[in-house]
């Protein structure tokens, strides 16, 4: 039995099990000519697609080339590989349960490269099986077929899956295996699940999935900080719990980053600020989230986080503002700073951030950077934007912080710190959630309305107005615009 056999109505596990054995089988098998596997293949291009965090666009990365490994007596194209292998991919994914969009994706990504091979320079790129199985696809588009292409609202998507088919195929590559990909399939074909049933079904079975996920979330911070841990923090105003969050546990942590990260630009609501590239705006951040998001807030607010800084604090904690950096592929670093001059608007001294790494945090793709703690109170001398004078920094002694996904990391408002750009071709996704002590008052609604007023997100930005020169606190060492 094939994946074209499987019943839509079997239970979801089968299905899974099903599809990632097939996905497994094609670790032996080779990739037309190319000098990686067809499971290599597409791992590698899942991989790029996962950092915009599209996930049915990851997903078709990933199962793009999946109707070649399903019927082995389908007519081949003399030795590179299945013919209407596209169409066939995309009565995979459907049959599967995934979305319609996946299917959709999966199905044109070959017209993607019919359309980009009108141009002769695309052409003389291709390796020698891509130019062989142009011929059998059709070759390239005619001007109608073209226009009728750019008419569809998701080309560029299918444009960036072509660009990064096109790319994976590097045999050194190092991108993550099938059982990461398992739970993001299974909970991709649960929410489908959810779509057929009513709505007031759906709104049970979401409400439910949804404390599954923050239980499995909150289960590793219920553990009491150790005598040498809260040493550890006395001594270096920094404790690392590397990896503290794993499996399940991270897999919500990834799928509620991306959320944020594929919600639309919204006044008035979460605040995304973006860094401008050489081409196009890429994101950098998103703030002021845990009134739109009940997982974050149970996270970010809940017991288990709000016991662990007390106990690092000395007394009760207050949420003072939230945001996740994502640092994807490209993105720059962070200037040397403090994060003293940024926090100081509402009389408060003293801070602390949890950092915690959706993503490994390495050298290669922008992880952090610390110099020796700074006693609270002493602010270094600063640079006009309030990051650390160049000459103190350049004195500094900088030692990185390479982090496993799901570390946990708490650092204060003192020490100082810095990243570089990421250099990879992953994202380096992580949460920077700082508090305030509690007997400080709560302020995390006044700061977020005085970022709005005086460096708000572009979305609602009146044209004309320099943001940038009147800033301050609000961009102290990061490269938003």
């Amino acid at each position: 039995m094939t994946l074209l056999d499987i019943s839509p109505d079997a239970p979801i596990a089968a299905r899974v099990d099903a599809l990632i054995a097939t996905l497994a089988a094609a670790d032996d098998a080779g990739y037309i000519g190319e000098p990686v596997s067809q499971l290599a293949h597409g791992l590698q291009a899942a991989a790029r697609a996962e950092a915009t965090g599209d996930e049915a666009l990851a997903l078709a990365a990933l199962l793009h080339d999946i109707g070649h490994l399903v019927d082995p007596q389908a007519p081949q194209m003399h030795g590179l590989g299945t013919v209407d292998h596209e169409r066939i991919g995309r009565a995979v994914c459907d049959r599967l349960g995934f979305a319609p969009r996946v299917g959709r994706l999966v199905e044109r990504h070959v017209d993607a490269k019919r359309y980009l091979a009108r141009r002769a320079s695309y052409r003389a790129r291709l390796s020698p099986a891509s130019t062989g199985t142009l011929a059998f696809q059709g070759g390239p588009m005619s001007d109608a077929e073209a226009a009728a292409f750019e008419a569809e609202p998701d080309h560029k998507a299918i444009l960036r899956l072509r660009t990064w088919d096109e790319a994976a195929k590097d045999p050194a590559a190092e991108v993550p295996g099938l059982d990461h990909w398992r739970p993001i399939i299974t909970r991709h074909l649960e929410r489908q699940g959810l779509e057929r049933q009513s709505p007031e079904r759906q709104s049970l079975e979401r409400q439910s999935l949804e404390r599954q996920q923050i239980d499995r979330v909150l289960a590793p911070l219920r553990r009491p900080l150790s005598a040498e841990q809260r040493a550890a923090w006395a001594r270096d105003h920094l404790l690392v719990l590397p990896g503290l969050l794993d499996g399940e546990a991270l897999r919500a942590l990834e799928a509620w980053t991306a959320d944020l990260q594929t919600r639309p630009e919204t006044p008035g609501k979460w605040m995304k600020y973006f860094e401008r590239g050489t081409e196009d705006r890429q994101l950098c951040r998103v703030e002021d989230f845990v009134p739109y998001h009940a997982g974050f807030a149970a996270l970010l607010c809940g017991e288990p986080l709000m016991d662990r800084l007390a106990e690092l604090m000395g007394q009760p904690a207050c949420l003072f503002k939230e945001k996740i950096n994502y640092k994807l592929p490209g993105g720059s670093g962070f200037t040397a700073h403090q994060d003293a001059p940024a926090f100081d608007a509402f009389g408060h001294r003293y801070h602390v951030t949890v950092l915690i790494a959706v993503d490994p945090q390495t050298r290669q793709n922008g992880g952090l950077e610390f110099a020796a703690p700074v006693a609270e109170g002493v602010l270094l001398p600063q640079r006009a934007d309030r990051s650390v004078a160049a000459e103190v920094e350049a004195g500094l002694s900088w030692a990185p912080l390479d982090l496993p996904a799901g570390s946990v990391a708490f650092f204060d408002s003192y020490i100082p710190h810095r990243s570089g750009p990421n250099r990879s071709e992953s994202a380096r996704r992580g949460l920077y959630v700082t508090y305030n002590r509690a007997a400080d008052g709560d302020r995390r609604a006044d700061y977020f309305a005085d970022k709005r007023a005086t460096f708000p997100p572009e979305v609602e930005r009146e044209p004309g107005v320099d943001y940038l020169a009147r800033a301050g606190r609000y961009n102290v060492g990061n490269p938003i615009r």
